[in-house]
């Protein structure tokens, strides 16, 4: 993945996380999609699904014990 996808996954992840209520019907992931993330970058639903459920490389790093 570019540089450029990975920061605007990370971005959309960060807006889905500050923006989206597990328990309430109007505030899903599809209202943060059609209100706050589609205008603003212009991506289709399917590529807003597949940002949350990619691991950009920060997130993939392993711990070490050592």
């Amino acid at each position: 993945m570019n540089r450029s996808t990975e920061l605007r996954a990370r971005e959309v992840r960060e807006l889905v996380a500050k923006h989206y209520e597990p328990g309430r019907q109007d505030r899903c992931k599809m209202w943060v999609w059609r209100t706050i993330v589609r205008p603003r970058y212009g991506i289709s639903a399917a590529t807003f699904f597949r940002y949350l459920k990619e691991d950009t490389p920060d997130d993939r790093r392993q711990l070490s014990l050592f």
